[in-house]
């Protein structure tokens, strides 16, 4: 029997090398495959990840059956490498996996020791809104060294409140640009006063 498409990108995926791993994995690799390819998908998924590294498969981990793999992750020692993109990864996955908002502060933590590193804020902007997540991209916002990091807890904490419905949406991200704008001081007492202005209805995006 043939197998599907999504088992076919799985495969290419590990295979892959250079510039072709940058493309990562189908995230509906585990909806999108037969039944009847699970088993050997589900143990391909873990082998990988415990003994070839590819701490991407992560994502994976909530939609196993044969294997529990939130505990898997809640014991991996991938979780408490501060600093780390696969702390980071692992903590946002578990995060909307399970609602502890505990995973969110071992974000801030990889942030708090490694503050210029883009990808962590970027993870972080992309998580399931809450009021502890605004919480921590209004600290990225005000205290971070970083104008770019910055930038991105600002998209964060607009996804937060509801202003933009699609992190991932260029269009979305584009119609905003005047409120963003109104966001940018090179001065951490600034930015305090521009969040409260924001929290009070005080900026617009016009």
């Amino acid at each position: 029997m043939q197998n599907s498409k999504a088992y076919d990108c799985l495969i290419k995926q590990l295979n892959a090398n250079g510039s072709e791993k940058m493309d990562g994995y189908y995230p509906e690799v585990m909806e999108e495959i037969y039944d009847w390819e699970r088993e050997e998908v589900e143990d391909i998924i873990w082998d990988a990840f415990f003994n070839k590294n590819e701490i991407e498969l992560a994502q994976f981990f909530p939609k196993l059956k044969k294997y529990d793999g939130i505990k898997a992750l809640k014991e991996s020692p991938y979780l408490l490498q501060i600093p780390s993109e696969a702390s980071v990864e692992i903590s946002k996955i578990l995060y909307e996996a399970t609602g502890d908002e505990g995973y969110l502060d071992i974000i801030k933590k990889n942030i708090d020791a490694s503050p210029e590193t883009i990808s962590f804020v970027s993870i972080l902007s992309y998580c399931k809104p809450c009021q502890r997540l605004y919480n921590i991209l209004v600290d990225v916002y005000i205290n971070n060294s970083n104008k770019v990091n910055r930038s991105t807890a600002v998209m964060g904490i607009l996804y937060n409140k509801g202003i933009i419905k699609d992190r991932s949406s260029i269009k979305e991200s584009n119609d905003v640009i005047s409120l963003r704008k109104k966001f940018k001081s090179e001065d951490s007492i600034e930015r305090q006063k521009i969040i409260e202005k924001f929290e009070d209805g005080e900026l617009s995006n016009g």
